[in-house]
């Protein structure tokens, strides 16, 4: 039996991940349509690449991104693919779940999140990647993937650490108009949860 393959496209600084839909501009800035979108596959990771012309052309940096399915692992059809989402549904409804996303298998950074379909209200509690893979785009796919299962809710943050890296990555998302950031607007049936069985 062969043994798992243990590539990881992160290890080198090969890639950046993002969420598989049709980006308007590249990880630097480029118009897309301007600048030449390229795509093609990782055989090895069974994910699909884009990139931006322009940028492989002049070697910049963050020239090509893995898409990420946003779907979980258990709602997509059967996959090989090396990096995929799963999720960890609360306890108790409107608790608090989680989104994790995962490299073989690995889970390399996840994301708590409380959600109340009732009210329509959603608060991102806490996002963790491992060190090794910071600033390669993964928190912005996992704040995606809560933003789509919970598209209309109104959003909110626990409190944000007040660095220059904190507010370099929420900046960069495009979160719905009216995300309160750094302050849960948390509806009464999560409050009304057992803080211990959240």
């Amino acid at each position: 039996m062969l043994a798992a393959p243990t590539h990881d496209p992160f290890a080198r600084g090969d890639y950046a991940v993002r969420s598989a839909r049709r980006h308007e501009r590249c990880l630097n800035g480029h118009d897309l349509d301007i600048a030449g979108r390229g795509s093609g596959w990782d055989p090895i990771l069974d994910l699909s690449i884009g990139s931006c012309e322009l940028c492989v052309r002049l070697w910049l940096p963050r020239a090509q991104w893995l898409d990420v399915d946003l779907q979980f692992r258990d709602e997509a059809a059967a996959s090989s693919s090396a990096l995929v989402l799963a999720g960890r549904p609360p306890m108790v409804r409107g608790g608090v779940g989680q989104i994790i996303l995962q490299l073989w298998g690995a889970a390399i950074a996840d994301l708590d999140v409380q959600m109340c379909d009732r009210c329509q209200a959603g608060v991102v509690e806490q996002i963790r990647v491992d060190p090794g893979y910071l600033r390669r785009g993964i928190g912005t796919v996992l704040v995606d993937a809560a933003l789509i299962r919970g598209r209309g809710y109104r959003w909110s943050t626990t409190s944000i650490a007040y660095t220059m890296t904190a507010k370099a990555f929420w900046a960069a998302q495009h979160l719905p108009r009216g995300t309160v950031l750094g302050e849960p607007r948390r509806c009464p049936h999560m409050l009304a949860i057992d803080e211990y069985s959240v």
